[in-house]
């Protein structure tokens, strides 16, 4: 069985939290802004394609004022499903609305260790997160969940590449990517793990997070990044981070039209420059504590744009991998439960693709492998609610109910045999006696799923071919010598 069949769980009912009406004024709104004020980009080429097509551009200032006609050409153009490739075709991850997946992160700089030491984070450490991920069955794709800061700048997002592909046969997804300079050596190494720049068009071994900036720009080399992997075939997931009451108004619509004119404005240039570009609608709306200036990812307001951006992912046609998780808890304990599994509920309710965020304590500042375990745990379970209830002549069971009639003997029927693995089944959680539990020691949630996460990494790592690995180390030591 490949890893999708595990994900599959079928055509949804999505949660709504606004109606049809309603995301239409929040996409005319959002066209309003991007014909009026625009929004700032600093790619000639994107500035270049938007003017070719009846945008005003400003050359000095870099403000682009985009016409409707242009943002409605561009959303044509978007490929509605295609698939993100695993290192191995058994990973593959088909986004078609049916099947949905959680990631980890990234970019975090500190790891949490068993003892509840905090430290800088290494390559190592960015190797044995993806092992976990590896590891464990609801978790699709990995990423560098910190950064390897003991290697140099100008190569890291290369050597983080790296230490996934090493440790994981899923899907990499790449945060830290900085310009097109960085993407030009990254998609070599894909096409050597792909077969050839075909086979990485076909299935994207990688995908890429680009943020867009609130209010109303884009990072400054983003499109021109964009752009580039779009050319490789290589998806890109457009990631507006507006801060309530900071970076857009302080009510949920008005961040979520600042987030939509953001996150049109690069679809436009993208799709205009290369029709048919992968694009995924991420997003991380977040709210400012006004009393220390702090923001949370996971108070409602910032949950409930989230599961709006879902909405306006298929209003316009868009996978939608939302940013999930980030919590402010500092250590795997009940506010990193009851936050998490929330944003993990609503998200997927609405209509969510995948999620990414796994992983991460302190506002996505802490790795903790023990995090990664315990998601898995609770994936699997709101997967399993999102699945719903099948009702056909098989599962309505009539005629057993029937042949049973008041008798409770369903335990030893071939039809219970059939269907019992449908049901979820707890694999961290206590499902046992308070005595079982006190006899085995008292173990806390936290104990059992560093276990399971040192267990995996105890156990012989994924093949990598030695081929391969050359390759890799190759073109990294080129990029570092400056001749790549």
């Amino acid at each position: 069985m490949d890893h999708a069949d595990g994900r599959y769980v079928g055509p949804r009912r999505p949660l709504d939290i606004v109606d049809h009406a309603d995301l239409e004024r929040i996409h005319q709104a959002a066209l309003e802004i991007l014909a009026e004020t625009g929004c700032m980009m600093h790619s000639e080429r994107a500035l270049d394609v938007l003017e070719a097509h009846g945008a005003t551009v400003d050359r000095e200032t870099t403000a682009v004022r985009i016409p409707a006609s242009a943002v409605e050409e561009a959303l044509a153009t978007l490929p509605r499903s295609f698939t993100l490739g695993g290192r191995e075709p058994e990973f593959d991850l088909p986004l078609d609305g049916e099947h949905v997946y959680l990631s980890s992160d990234g970019c975090a700089t500190r790891v949490r260790d068993a003892d509840g030491t905090v430290r800088q984070s290494v390559k190592q450490d960015v190797y044995e997160a993806a092992r976990v991920v590896e590891g464990m069955d609801n978790l699709s794709m990995t990423s560098a969940l910190v950064s390897a800061q003991d290697t140099p700048e100008e190569s890291r997002v290369l050597h983080e590449f790296d230490a996934c592909m090493r440790a994981s046969r899923k899907h990499t997804m790449v945060v830290s990517m900085k310009d097109a300079t960085e993407a030009r050596a990254l998609i070599r190494m894909a096409e050597a793990v792909a077969g050839g720049a075909a086979e990485l068009e076909r299935r994207p071994t990688f995908s890429v997070i680009l943020g867009t900036v609130s209010p109303l720009h884009q990072e400054r080399f983003g499109m021109d990044l964009a752009i580039a992997l779009a050319e490789a075939g290589v998806p890109t997931m457009l990631y507006p981070m507006p801060i309530l009451g900071a970076t857009s108004p302080v009510t949920p619509a008005g961040t979520a039209v600042v987030g939509a004119a953001e996150i049109l404005a690069a679809i436009t240039a993208v799709q205009l420059a290369v029709p048919g570009a992968k694009l995924i609608h991420a997003g991380g709306p977040t709210s400012l504590y006004m009393r220390t200036g702090s923001y949370f990812a996971n108070v409602p307001e910032a949950l409930t744009l989230r599961a709006l951006q879902g909405q306006m992912a298929h209003y316009w046609g868009l996978p939608a991998g939302l940013g999930w998780g980030g919590t402010k808890a500092k250590q795997p304990e009940a506010q990193a439960a009851y936050e998490n599994t929330l944003g993990l509920i609503v998200e997927l309710l609405s209509g969510a693709d995948f999620l990414f965020g796994a992983g991460l304590l302190d506002s996505v500042q802490i790795m903790s492998l023990e995090e990664l375990v315990i998601a898995d745990e609770v994936f699997g379970m709101v997967t399993r609610l999102v699945r719903g209830v099948t009702v056909d002549h098989e599962h309505l069971a009539v005629d057993l109910i029937k042949k049973l009639g008041f008798r409770g003997d369903y335990l030893f029927e071939q039809h219970t045999r059939e269907h019992v693995r449908e049901l979820w089944q707890a694999r961290l959680g206590e499902t046992g006696t308070y005595d079982s539990w006190k006899n085995a020691g008292s173990p806390r949630l936290e104990d059992k799923a560093r276990a399971v996460a040192d267990g995996i990494l105890a156990r012989r790592a994924p093949e990598f071919p030695a081929e391969l690995g050359r390759e890799f180390d190759d073109i990294i030591a080129a990029v570092e010598s400056g001749r790549f």
